[in-house]
């Protein structure tokens, strides 16, 4: 959809971006003559300043970009100037601004660029429907892959086993850098186990670890994977689950735990913008223990 942009603009770069929550964009797509961008390169604000456009700081076309003040310093490729500039917000399903259809070009722009604006919108709407589109399509391959837990499941519990775990933050993972989804991990870890296996037998150990699988599969959400990830830790993926809405998991899973008479410490992270599902899980395990060594002490 960006490529006969060039030619009718005048502006031989074209982006589809997406706005990160820590100032910067990730490209999605792009058409480019001029600065060597690539796709999933992540920009910053100063280098192409799509949020004072979709702020409206700036004027939706800058033939001239150094005469806007929001424009001016913008450069693009190692230092190469923008010099005009035009774009467009697109907007997610719910009406909210996932990003920008953004044309640059190091050169001051033709006179008749703003003729160009009603093109510019309208392939901005057009791409806001590809993206409903596209992000159902992501939801139904999340509901394929939850699907597949039942090939991948624990045999003692009946939730993911770590092998799911694994494929499944993954997935999370190229999701959320590709379309900013936020999401958040929960860190189990059962204080009484070995206890319960040396004082009552291993039967009583196994029957301890099915409980605690059902305590947190009947807490989750629908879209959220509970998994065992070896001996007597599991795991809780919650997508579209930011950090306060973690927070409330964490504290019913710790809540519902307690309830049934089941021993546990609990940690939860939510991804950052700038990190991954991977540091999130290093940061939620570094809480669970920490929490382990108060209740120790």
């Amino acid at each position: 959809m960006l490529d006969g942009l060039p030619a009718r603009t005048g502006l031989g770069t074209w982006l589809l971006v997406r706005l990160t929550d820590d100032g910067g964009s990730v490209v999605l797509a792009v058409r480019d003559r001029s600065y060597g961008i690539q796709d999933d390169q992540e920009l910053s604000d100063a280098d192409l300043p799509v949020r004072a456009l979709v702020d409206g700081r700036g004027p939706r076309v800058a033939r001239v970009a150094a005469e806007v003040k929001a424009y001016a310093s913008a450069s693009l490729g190692g230092g190469v100037p923008v010099g005009a500039l035009a774009g467009v917000p697109v907007l997610a399903p719910d009406g909210s601004v996932f990003g920008c259809l953004c044309g640059v070009d190091p050169e001051p722009g033709r006179p008749q660029l703003a003729a160009e604006l009603p093109t510019i919108e309208l392939l901005g709407r057009m791409l806001a429907v590809l993206l409903i589109q596209e992000l159902d399509r992501q939801e139904l391959q999340r509901r394929f892959e939850l699907a597949e837990l039942d090939a991948l499941a624990d045999p003692l519990t009946g939730v993911g086993n770590r092998r799911a775990w694994d494929r499944l933050l993954e997935a999370e993972e190229a999701r959320c850098r590709r379309y900013g989804s936020v999401a958040s991990l929960v860190a189990i870890d059962l204080d009484e186990l070995k206890r319960v296996n040396d004082g009552q037998g291993h039967a009583a150990g196994d029957r301890l670890l099915r409980r605690t699988a059902q305590v947190l599969d009947s807490c989750r959400r629908a879209a959220d994977v509970v998994a065992r990830l070896g001996g007597d830790e599991f795991g809780v993926l919650a997508v579209e689950c930011d950090e306060p809405a973690a927070k409330v998991l964490a504290d019913r899973l710790r809540g519902a735990l307690e309830a049934a008479g089941i021993r546990a410490s609990v940690g939860h992270a939510t991804r950052q913008p700038s990190g991954t599902l991977a540091q999130a899980w290093s940061a939620a395990d570094a809480e669970m223990y920490a929490e382990k060594r108060r209740v120790a002490r």
